[in-house]
C-alpha cells in the first residue's frame, strides 16, 4: 500500500476564511524570484524550500494546521537569508501579498483591518494592532490609508512570525552531516538500482543540506521498453515487475541513509512523471488516477518508511 502523510496545511485568507495551502503557488513566486536577480541555474531551490518548508509545517505541534501567509512568507524569507541567498528574499518579500486602502490608526480599526486583510489569529491581531496605533500615535498620526497601515502592521506581523514562529529549532530544516550528488548517490546503487538508472527509468535527486531527502523519479514507459513489454502492457505483466523494481527501490533507499548516517528517517518522495502517458500509450487505458495509485502501490509495496510524498507530474 502507498502510506502518505495525510495532514494538509491550511491558510487563513485575506477575508479571515480558511483555503488550503498552495505548494505550486509559491514555488512559481520563488521561481520569478530566482529569474528576476539572474540566478537561473539555481531556480531548481525553489522546489528545495517548497519541499523544506512544507515538511517544517506539517510536523508543526499546532492541533489546526493553519498559518498566515505573514508566517509562510516570514519562513520562506528566513529560509532564503540563511541558505544564501538574499536578494532573492528581498524580491519575495517587495512581491509579498499586497492590498490597498484612509481610516482611524487606533487599536481597534487597526486590530480589525489586521485580521480581514492579514489574516492571522485574533490575539496576533491584537499584538498587531496594539504595535501599530502606538507608532502612529507617537507621530501624532491620527488617521492614515489602509496601504500604509497595513504595510506597518506587515513588518509587526514578520517580527512577531519570526519570534513565535521561526525563533525556535524545531521550525528549522535539520542539516544533515553531508550532501550527495546524483553521481555520488550513483555510485552507491546496488546494481539492480543502477540498472534502472542506466535504463533512463529512475532518476535520483540529489541531497540538499535544506531539504535532506530520498526523492525518486520514475519513469514508467521507460520501464515498459526496457522490460520489452508487448502493448497494449496489462496489469498482470508489470506489476510483479514493478514490484522487482520496488525492491530496487528500497535497497537503493537504505544505501543512501546508510551513507548519510541522519538522526531521522529521511523523507521519501516518489514522482512517476508520464504515468498518464504510459496508461493511455502503452497500456490502452484512460488516464485513471486510480489506476495510477494502484500501479504506484506495487511499485512502492516493498519500501520500509512511510511515503512521504507521491506525485504524478
Amino acid at each position: 500500500m502507498v502510506q502518505l502523510v495525510d495532514k494538509q496545511i491550511f491558510l487563513r485568507d485575506a477575508d479571515g476564511g480558511v483555503v488550503p495551502f498552495d505548494a505550486g503557488k509559491l514555488q512559481t513566486r520563488l521561481i520569478g524570484g530566482f529569474l528576476a536577480t539572474g540566478l537561473r541555474e539555481d531556480s531548481f531551490m525553489a522546489e528545495e524550500i517548497v519541499l523544506a518548508l512544507e515538511y517544517t509545517l506539517l510536523h508543526s505541534p499546532r492541533t489546526e494546521l493553519i498559518f498566515s501567509n505573514s508566517e509562510i512568507d516570514a519562513a520562506v524569507i528566513r529560509l532564503l537569508e540563511s541558505i544564501g541567498y538574499p536578494e532573492v528574499a528581498h524580491i519575495f518579500r517587495r512581491n509579498g501579498h499586497e492590498k490597498l486602502l484612509r481610516i482611524d490608526t487606533d487599536e481597534v480599526t487597526v486590530a480589525s483591518l489586521v485580521s480581514a486583510h492579514i489574516g492571522c489569529s485574533a490575539v496576533r491581531a491584537g499584538k498587531i494592532g496594539e504595535a501599530v496605533s502606538q507608532a502612529f500615535g507617537q507621530l501624532q498620526i491620527s488617521s492614515a490609508s489602509p496601504h500604509l497601515i497595513l504595510e506597518l502592521a506587515r513588518h509587526y506581523e514578520r517580527e512577531f512570525a519570526e519570534s513565535d514562529f521561526l525563533s525556535d529549532e524545531e521550525y528549522l530544516p535539520q542539516v544533515p552531516q553531508q550532501t550527495l550528488t546524483r553521481r555520488e548517490i550513483y555510485d552507491l546503487l546496488p546494481v539492480e538500482a543502477k540498472k534502472l538508472v542506466d535504463n533512463g527509468v529512475l532518476r535520483i535527486n540529489g541531497i540538499t543540506t535544506l531539504f535532506p531527502s530520498v526523492r525518486f523519479f520514475f519513469f514508467m514507459k521507460e520501464f515498459a521498453r526496457s522490460e520489452k513489454l508487448s502493448y497494449p502492457v496489462t496489469e498482470l505483466e508489470i506489476e510483479p515487475l514493478l514490484h522487482n523494481a520496488g525492491n530496487a527501490l528500497e535497497a537503493a533507499r537504505k544505501a543512501i541513509a546508510g551513507k548519510l548516517r541522519h538522526p531521522e528517517e529521511l523523507p521519501c518522495c516518489l514522482s512517476l512523471p508520464d504515468i498518464f502517458d504510459f496508461l493511455e500509450e502503452c497500456a490502452g487505458s484512460s488516464p485513471d488516477q486510480k489506476l495510477a495509485c494502484e500501479l504506484a502501490s506495487v511499485l512502492t509495496a516493498a519500501l520500509d518508511c512511510e511515503l512521504y510524498r507521491l506525485a504524478f507530474d
